[in-house]
């Protein structure tokens, strides 16, 4: 890996009322490249989760330019107008998080489609889920637990709308096995590496190769899933320096051990800008 690095944060959060001087710091700093915001409209805000809703992570957006790129929330309760709407709003990407049904019902194949004809990315929220209770659901019927969001819902949706760009956010623990088969298979499934991460996993996997001979470790990405405007400059740096250094020293026997640039900017990019699955 280089000395000199960039980093693109491909799963983060905003918060309510952020302190701009640490998003002015993070963005003059320069080490990080990109944020990719992810909204989550199906908590209610309290006095200790204050979220920022869709329309202020567009505000903030809108005041850095090309340094946050903006995901919209998937509304469960909504057709698929809602993804025009969020793209004609100014959207890059789209998050999907507790659903009120398993994320491949077919109810939901609408949605899908007009995200893959729109080019939205959609980052799935995989496995373990922070606790809310019914109560700080915005809707009672929001899936409060993992089991209708397992990483092995997303191959039927890689394979029924194979040019959608997907991300699997977080490994989807405890099913790690269903995130290989996504990566074994399909080329349209990435995965962001945040939260609660399985590192014997990482470490015995990313030397595997895809059914098209795509190393895994060009399909990870680096994320830190914390709240921008909330956390200090220097948290969320020392993330990212254990990722590198995670690379450098766990991976100093391995094949993946030299493609930290990959994970923490390279793939990034390329899932961000590259055509590849036609």
């Amino acid at each position: 890996m280089s000395e000199k690095f960039s980093a693109i944060d491909t799963h983060a959060h905003l918060w309510k009322e952020p302190n701009f001087k640490y998003l002015d710091q993070i963005a003059e700093d320069g080490i990080i490249k990109q944020v990719w915001i992810q909204t989550h409209e199906c908590h209610k805000v309290t006095d200790n989760y204050r979220s920022a809703n869709c329309k202020e992570v567009l505000e903030t957006a809108r005041k850095y330019p090309g340094f946050i790129l903006p995901f919209g929330y998937i509304n469960w309760n909504k057709g698929a107008e809602q993804i025009d709407q969020l793209k004609e709003a100014g959207f890059f990407g789209l998050k999907a998080i507790r659903p009120i049904k398993n994320y491949d019902d077919e109810s939901y194949y609408p949605i899908y489609e007009r995200a893959e004809q729109l080019n939205m990315p959609i980052l799935f929220h995989v496995g373990i889920i922070a606790k809310r209770t019914r109560e700080l659901l915005t809707d009672p019927h929001y899936s409060p637990g993992p089991i209708r969001m397992r990483p092995s819902m997303l191959d039927t949706i890689a394979a029924i709308f194979p040019t959608l760009k997907i991300i699997q956010g977080h490994m989807g623990v405890p099913w790690c096995n269903e995130l290989f088969e996504s990566l074994w298979y399909y080329p349209n499934v990435y995965c962001s590496i945040n939260g609660l991460i399985d590192w014997k996993w990482l470490i015995e996997n990313l030397d595997r190769r895809s059914e098209l001979d795509v190393p895994f470790h060009q399909k990870v990405m680096w994320a830190t899933d914390t709240y921008y405007g909330l956390v200090k400059p220097d948290r969320i740096y020392r993330n990212l320096n254990f990722m590198r250094d995670f690379y450098h020293y766990a991976g100093q026997t391995y094949q993946w051990g030299k493609h930290g640039d990959d994970c923490l900017y390279n793939n990034a990019v390329r899932f961000r800008d590259e055509d590849f699955f036609n």
